[in-house]
């Protein structure tokens, strides 16, 4: 035992100092066959000594499948971070913090990584959890699929208790890769690095993010301070000794020369990056001033984010069609190809019909494209000066491009612009679009627009209920369909049986629903299907971020005729995630009832939002005169103060503490599951 212990340990240092070569440093010294055989052997000595496996090991980045992901709430708030545009708004920041204190430089320049933001906690010198931004207070925990990233240190030298802040990427290189894969598949492929890597850590399957090459920067600790840092420039130092990939082109600034050299530099190369970016973010230094400069409700008014301009080239329209999607017909320019943003463009949107109108954008024009982000080109303007005589109006469409029917043109109930639709309810453009969004959604891998438009030839499916109605003897029927695909998109259909409600929710393709608010109108609903069916508007506007008009959409959409079989078949087939596992509740012993968390407890917040989810209750952020309980925790003496608590007093809300809370849930096991 000792000499396999010694050897397992050896064989972690080992594998951990090449991953770090090659992933890192991207200077292997091994063949990847030698590096596969330091892996086989340490998982062979873990097989044979499982009670010597731990958590940090090489051999156990990837876990098994989840059917949800948990809401946590981040233990220091994620803030976001204030925009400027131009030197001169550059000048008056600089200005403004002069004004709090006049040591506000050096100020280090980072490459503001368009990725997803994450928070990192790290305990002992072990990663223990993870999580994404989210709303800033809470994020999904995904800690399975950050596992799975090679550049990711699962251990390191410090023991300090902290959350490290970090933006997970997919380079531009991988992304192609990917891409190239998925079109050969029939596949659709992602839009860009950002859609990827947001797409890839919500994957409810860690095997999926390990085969996407996600990588982390991280650029900061939460409890910098409190660590004994003074700088943020030493912060950065300190994470690089640790083994994390930080950002790669750093610089600290002492004027406002030398950041307006540093972004000018920026701006001329970022097309030649492997990864995204969109501006340059900006930090003082000195994390003592840090403190003294505050922040504002939203943003720390001692950093700022500088955005590029967009890229924008001149070319020509050549003709547009029109491109049927889940519930209208939108314009889609097609261009004279140009290059823009790294990229050759072809095609363009164009928004709708009142975009086109209020621009005069003629067939024939010479036009301004733009790069909204850096990804989606759109036109910005038509260059009438440029008019040669022989331009003509866009004119909407008489009949769908889908199905050949005709088209409504006009403005819909609860929209504000003028749409073009198809009155065929049987329209297979519209009926493909909603089947592969719901898929989407759902999290169903391997169900793209080509798999899709076959399956509809096929006569095999006229609705996304269809997809759940599939055989392998049906797919197989389908051209370049393998035996071993086939398998494994049903079971990726079966899988969404469990998905939680939230999910189904949003995959339903109400307007205006998003995954924010379909957890809202879960919680709500009891994680009930039948009673998310019932639901009337007055407990819709009762919701969080709900008026009447978004609680009308979703009245119409549960009311329409239309809907009826689809939500049946969905009542019927839906399963949910196992009781307890975060999506569903163990009792609706607190339904109805609203419930606000403030103060320390015995317990993490999260586990006392997961205890009133899980009991049919809803988590609130304030207090109002909606609220039911304030619970304040059990650590915090009879003299605590909070805003959220004398807000309570004053509209006479009742305060409970965690164990009471426990209490009106039937016991509290819940909170620890």
């Amino acid at each position: 035992m000792t000499e396999a212990r010694s050897r397992i340990g050896d064989l972690r240092r080992i594998i951990r100092r090449h991953e770090r070569l090659y992933f890192v440093e991207a200077a292997p010294e091994i063949s990847d066959r030698e590096f596969d055989a330091l892996m086989d052997e340490l998982r062979r000595l873990e097989a044979a000594h499982p009670d010597l496996v731990t958590p940090d090991s090489p051999t156990q980045r990837v876990g098994g499948a989840a059917t949800s992901f948990a809401t946590v709430r981040h233990r220091v708030p994620m803030m976001s971070l204030d925009n400027s545009y131009s030197p001169g708004d550059l000048q008056d920041w600089v200005q403004r913090m002069e004004k709090i204190s006049p040591n506000v430089f050096p100020i280090v320049a980072e490459l503001k990584i368009d990725g997803v933001s994450a928070s990192l906690h790290y305990a002992g010198g072990a990663f223990v959890e993870g999580a994404t931004r989210g709303d800033g207070e809470t994020g999904d925990l995904v800690t399975g699929n950050l596992r799975t990233i090679r550049t990711l240190p699962l251990a390191i030298v410090s023991r300090h208790d902290m959350d490290l802040r970090g933006e997970v990427v997919v380079p531009r290189s991988q992304l192609e890769r990917i891409n190239a894969a998925r079109r050969e598949a029939g596949e659709e492929p992602f839009k860009n690095c950002r859609n990827l890597t947001a797409g890839t850590l919500k994957s409810l399957d860690p095997q999926v993010a390990a085969g996407r090459g996600l990588q982390v920067m991280v650029y900061g600790i939460a409890q910098a301070r409190e660590l004994g840092f003074a700088r943020h420039s030493e912060v950065l130092a300190f994470l690089k000794e640790q083994g994390f990939v930080i950002n790669p082109i750093v610089r600290v600034c002492r004027s406002l020369d030398e950041i307006r050299e540093f972004v000018a530099e920026v701006d001329g190369r970022r097309e030649n990056l492997d990864f995204d970016i969109d501006g340059i973010v900006l930090k003082v230094d000195d994390l003592a001033t840090q403190q003294e400069l505050g922040a504002t409700a939203k943003a720390p008014r001692w950093a700022m984010a500088f955005k590029f301009a967009q890229p924008q080239a001149v070319t020509r329209l050549r003709e547009v069609v029109w491109q049927v999607g889940r519930s209208q017909i939108t314009p889609v320019a097609v261009l004279e190809p140009v290059e823009l943003g790294g990229t050759t463009v072809s095609r363009a949107s164009l928004h709708n019909l009142d975009q086109i109108r209020e621009k005069d954008i003629r067939v024939g024009d010479e036009v301004l494209v733009e790069k909204a982000g850096y990804i989606i080109p759109y036109v910005v303007a038509a260059r009438p000066e440029a008019r040669t005589g022989g331009e003509r109006p866009i004119e909407a469409p008489v009949a769908c491009p889908g199905c050949g029917e005709p088209v409504e043109v006009g403005v819909a109930p609860g929209e504000s612009a003028t749409v073009v639709r198809c009155v065929n309810p049987a329209c297979t453009g519209m009926l493909a679009r909603r089947v592969i969004w719901f898929a989407a959604q759902m999290g169903i891998e391997n169900i793209g627009p080509q798999l899709v438009e076959r399956l509809i030839q096929a006569g095999l499916v006229t609705g996304a209920a269809d997809l759940f109605r599939l055989t392998l003897d049906d797919l197989l029927k389908v051209e370049r369909m393998g035996r071993k695909l086939g398998e494994k998109i049903l079971a990726n259909l079966a899988g969404a049986r469990q998905a939680p409600l939230a999910r189904l929710i949003a995959a339903l393709g109400i307007p205006n629903i998003g995954t924010v608010a379909a957890e809202n109108i879960a919680v709500t609903c009891g994680f009930s299907f039948p009673r998310f069916r019932a639901i009337d508007e007055e407990t819709l506007v009762g919701i969080h971020g709900f008026d009447r008009k978004l609680a009308g959409a979703v009245r119409e959409y549960l009311a329409d005729p239309a809907h009826q079989a689809w939500l049946d078949f969905l009542q019927e087939w839906w399963q949910g995630p196992p009781a307890g596992e975060g999506g569903g509740p163990r009792s609706l012993v607190l339904e109805g009832k609203t419930f606000v968390i403030t103060g320390e407890a015995t317990v993490p917040r999260r586990d006392l939002e997961t205890l009133v989810k899980q009991h049919g209750g809803r988590v609130g952020s304030a207090v109002s005169p909606k609220t039911d309980y304030l619970v304040v925790g059990s650590l915090e003496g009879p003299g605590y103060t909070s805003s959220k608590k004398t807000r309570a007093q004053a509209l006479g809300v009742p305060i409970i503490d965690e164990h009471e809370l426990q209490r009106l849930a039937g016991g509290g096991g819940g909170a620890h599951g």
